[in-house]
């Protein structure tokens, strides 16, 4: 059965994947980052989606590459990226290397969701070709970025029994350059995921 909640990052983007859909559905609690697919028509997935669950090793991950995410020229351009940047990179490498204390250091108070539910969530998930494309300031003066990645998954961990899910995502921040934290999504908001093509 596929009951497969995401959202991890009680915000945004950060993203999404199978541990991403995992908590969302599952966890209503814990908000990951919201996610929109990149090309093919996408669906919703939930009110928020946390953090990206990609597929991998069942098992703890060797540690991730530095620089896991990347900035598209447009959210360069934003004051305060770099910082931004090194949020969601912590995040999607504690999510790749299963490390609960790095990713619970990512989220803003109240947000992350229990040891167990990030683990039952990203168990099998690898994220990767993650891509900050465009970050705005929203009315309340907090960034919110605009994340692409890929997840790759057991199938019954991802979405709809996906193995490899394309995600689009916003992340909500809070704090300030330096201190930025993930938070929570605004009411309503809902992820988007595509299957990979070929």
């Amino acid at each position: 059965m596929l009951a497969v909640a995401v959202l991890i990052i009680v915000v945004a983007a950060a993203a999404a994947g199978a541990g991403t859909w995992y908590v969302v559905h599952k966890a209503p609690t814990a908000r990951p980052p919201a996610v929109v697919p990149s090309s093919a028509p996408a669906r919703s997935s939930g009110p928020a989606a946390s953090g990206p669950a990609s597929s991998g090793p069942t098992g703890p991950a060797s540690a991730p590459p530095a620089g896991l995410a990347s900035l598209a020229p447009a959210a360069a351009l934003y004051p305060g990226a770099s910082a931004i940047e090194a949020v969601v990179n912590r995040y999607f490498q504690a999510i790749n290397g299963r490390d609960y204390a790095a990713y619970q250091a990512t989220q803003s108070p109240g947000i992350a969701m229990s040891e167990s539910q990030f683990q039952a969530g990203f168990e099998s998930t690898r994220d990767s070709d993650v891509l900050i494309t465009e970050i705005t300031t929203m009315p309340g003066g907090q960034p919110a970025a605009d994340v692409t990645f890929t997840s790759r998954q057991q199938p019954q961990d991802g979405p709809e029994g996906q193995s490899c899910t394309n995600w689009r995502v916003t992340m909500y921040f809070d704090g300030s350059a330096g201190t930025y934290t993930i938070g929570a999504p605004p009411n309503g908001y809902k992820a988007s995921y595509q299957a990979c093509s070929g």
